[in-house]
C-alpha cells in the first residue's frame, strides 16, 4: 500500500542521505551538497514556489523515496515531474509511484501533458515511462553538463488521455499540499 505525505522541514536529512546516494545521485542533473542547513533552507522554499510540490512516498507506513512536479504551467496545461526511491530495499517498486502523481496532475491541477526528463542510460526508467504510456518528445531533449561530462537528457511526455484509457488510471491516493504557500486549492 503506497501513501504520500508531504515534506516537512524534518525530513532535510533523510532526502538528503537519498539524493547524494550514488543509484540515485547518478541519474540526477544535480548534485547535492552535504550542507543541511542550505538543505532546509531549499526544503523551506520549495513551499513558497506556485509551480512545484513533493511529497514522501511512503510503502507500508515506510518512508521509502520522494515525488514531485515542477513547472506547472497552468495556462498551457502542462507539468514535468520526478521521483526516486532512496530506500536501496524498496527499488523495485518504483514502477507503481508514478500513475498516483499522474492521477493528481490531470485531475487535480487540470494538465493535459506531463513532461519527464531522463538521462539517456537509464533504460530502467525509460522502459517504465513508455510501459505507461509516454512517448519520446526529442524537440524538448537537451544536454546537461554533471561533473564534467556533457549527458544527453530526453524527454518523454504522457498525455491525459493516454493515461486516462490505461489500467493505470486506477491508482489513486491522498496527495495533500496544506504546506503548499501557493496552492490553487487555497481558499
Amino acid at each position: 500500500m503506497f501513501s504520500f505525505r508531504e515534506v516537512e522541514i524534518a525530513d532535510a536529512e533523510q532526502i538528503m542521505r537519498w539524493r547524494q546516494s550514488h543509484s540515485v545521485n547518478k541519474y540526477m542533473e544535480t548534485s547535492l551538497a552535504n550542507n543541511i542547513d542550505e538543505q532546509k533552507a531549499w526544503l523551506a522554499s520549495c513551499f513558497q514556489r506556485p509551480n512545484y510540490y513533493h511529497w514522501i512516498v511512503q510503502h507500508g507506513h515506510k518512508d521509502i523515496g520522494l515525488v514531485n512536479f515542477t513547472n506547472w504551467d497552468p495556462e498551457n496545461k502542462t507539468t514535468e515531474w520526478g521521483f526516486y526511491i532512496g530506500e536501496a530495499t524498496t527499488r523495485g517498486l518504483g514502477g507503481f509511484v508514478p500513475p498516483f502523481l499522474y492521477n493528481f496532475v490531470f485531475n487535480k491541477l487540470d494538465v493535459e501533458t506531463i513532461n519527464s526528463k531522463v538521462f539517456y542510460n537509464n533504460l530502467n526508467v525509460i522502459r517504465l515511462h513508455l510501459a505507461q504510456g509516454h512517448y519520446f518528445n526529442p524537440s524538448m531533449d537537451s544536454v546537461t553538463n554533471k561533473n564534467g561530462e556533457d549527458i544527453l537528457v530526453i524527454c518523454l511526455s504522457l498525455a491525459k488521455w493516454t493515461f486516462e484509457g490505461s489500467s493505470f488510471a486506477r491508482l489513486k491516493a491522498d496527495m495533500p499540499t496544506t504546506r503548499w504557500m501557493s496552492s490553487p486549492f487555497k481558499e
